[in-house]
C-alpha cells in the first residue's frame, strides 16, 4: 500500500531551490531596504520575483497531483484542506490578538511557510480516503 505521497525528483529538486530563492529573496530585502542599500525599483523587483515563485510553486504541485490517480489525489487534497484550515485559523487568532490584545505584528509573508509547514505537520495524521 501506497504511503499516499507523490513522488518526483525534479518537484523536489524544483521545491528546494525555490524555497531557497524565497529564503534568500527574504534575506535581501530585509538587508536592502535598510540604509537605502537596495533602490526602490530593485526592491519592487525582488518582491514580484518571491510572488512570482510562490505563484510557481503552487502550479508546480497542482501538476505533481494533477498526474497522480484518484486515491493519491484524494489523499493529498484533504492534507491540504486541513493545512488550509490551520493557516486561516492560525492567521485569524494571531491577526485579533495582534490587533486586540498588543501581540507582536508579524509580516503576511510567513503564512506562505505556515502553509506548508502545516501541510507537512498534518501529512502524517491523514493517511488514507476515510472520512
Amino acid at each position: 500500500m501506497t504511503d499516499g505521497w507523490p513522488r518526483s525528483f525534479s518537484y523536489t529538486i524544483g521545491t528546494v531551490a525555490n524555497w531557497a530563492l524565497f529564503l534568500f529573496a527574504v534575506w535581501l530585502l530585509s538587508w536592502g531596504s535598510g540604509e537605502g542599500r537596495l533602490p526602490q525599483p530593485a526592491l519592487w523587483a525582488i518582491v514580484l520575483i518571491v510572488g512570482v515563485s510562490v505563484a510557481a510553486q503552487f502550479a508546480a504541485a497542482y501538476r505533481l497531483i494533477a498526474h497522480q490517480d484518484e486515491y493519491i489525489r484524494a489523499i493529498t487534497a484533504k492534507r491540504i484542506i486541513a493545512a488550509t484550515g490551520l493557516t486561516l485559523t492560525a492567521a485569524v487568532l494571531w491577526g485579533l490578538a495582534e490587533q486586540f490584545l498588543g501581540m507582536p505584528i508579524l509580516p503576511m509573508w510567513v503564512i506562505y511557510p505556515l502553509f506548508w509547514g502545516l501541510f507537512g505537520a498534518a501529512t502524517p495524521f491523514i493517511r488514507d480516503t476515510r472520512p
